[in-house]
């Protein structure tokens, strides 16, 4: 099952040159959790049932950015990164299965981005990441200057998902731990401090340690891109038609695919069916839609009966079944 929050923005996204940046959340929406991590555009899509809860913890300045973010929840993830940045993180507990990309994350993992590049992230049911988000042009010198080593070329040769020492990720997550370990003192301190060039150095040498002790595998994992493709159109038709949502049978016509080809696709790359993705991403408009409005605003049924529930009494089951609570308590609680 899903919740989707579509709040993927255009313009620029830019880190910040000198000002500092910080966000220390919770979150007990997956709304709410999709607009906590700045710099960034993100739609997500909650794929496991009950009440949601996630933190973000995030500081930047510099042309750096370095967050941690956890969630309860299997959530599957749309995000575009800053501009012109690279993205490298480590995977910290998990529980269940994740992707990143097209490539399921395994232990003692590095998980990298390039710059200008779309994310796609299927989290596990409990997860928790730590990122280094980097301006492009500051990774690449550092790299030439300090450690002889083309980053861009690099960038080319490693995949989205590489196996890492355990020693390697060890040293990895502890640079991420003091910093948010210490993260309201660090915000207090100004971009000039000696402790934050200090702490910056560390930090992109650390990623930059970490890209360079990558060994190319010889093992191949399955592509699951076909099958992401499809998840992927499946949720463009059906936000394009929210009165009428597509059948199975239609969609199998239009992808030219069978019943058990859709299926399994689904199954592959989040885990759910295709019918109760469908009815998720549905349940989540009308979710955002009462966020937004007031008591004096359309009726619920309304805004149900815009997004294709027409039965209102099988809609508020869903919906509980979903969310933990009826359309009713969300209105109420964030009116």
């Amino acid at each position: 099952m899903g919740i989707s929050a579509n709040i993927m923005s255009t313009g620029h996204r830019t880190l910040p040159d000198q000002s500092m940046s910080m966000v220390r959340t919770r979150s007990d929406d997956v709304l709410q959790q999709a607009e906590a991590l700045p710099f960034w555009s993100q739609d997500y899509t909650q794929l496991s049932t009950g009440r949601f809860s996630g933190s973000v913890e995030s500081l930047a300045t510099k042309g750096i950015q370095l967050f941690r973010e956890t969630m309860n929840c299997s959530v599957d993830e749309i995000a575009s990164a800053p501009d012109n940045s690279y993205v490298i993180g480590v995977p910290g507990r998990t529980t269940g299965h994740s992707h990143w990309g097209t490539m399921r994350i395994e232990d003692h993992a590095l998980i990298t981005l390039d710059q200008n590049a779309e994310l796609i992230f299927r989290t596990a049911q409990d997860s928790e990441i730590s990122v280094a988000v980097i301006q492009a042009d500051r990774l690449e010198a550092y790299g030439e200057q300090i450690l002889e080593m083309d980053v861009r070329s690099l960038f080319r040769a490693i995949r989205p998902v590489e196996r890492l020492s355990e020693e390697r990720v060890d040293s990895m997550q502890r640079v991420f731990s003091s910093l948010f370990h210490d993260l309201p003192p660090m915000a207090m301190i100004t971009v000039t401090h000696p402790a934050w060039r200090y702490f910056e150095d560390e930090i992109i040498n650390e990623c930059l340690s970490a890209l360079k002790s990558v060994k190319p595998q010889s093992q191949r994992q399955p592509d699951i891109r076909i099958h992401r493709y499809i998840v992927n159109r499946v949720r463009e038709r059906t936000l394009a038609s929210p009165l009428c949502p597509p059948s199975i049978g239609e969609l199998c016509i239009e992808l030219n695919i069978s019943r058990r080809t859709l299926n399994h696709a689904f199954m592959r790359v989040l885990g759910v069916t295709p019918v109760s993705y469908i009815r998720n991403i549905r349940l989540n408009r009308v979710r955002a839609d009462l966020l937004k409005s007031t008591h004096s605003d359309c009726a619920i049924s309304t805004i149900a009966m815009h997004w294709g529930f027409w039965h209102m009494s099988l809609f508020s089951r869903y919906y509980k079944a979903l969310f933990g609570e009826l359309p009713s308590e969300t209105r109420s609680l964030r009116a």
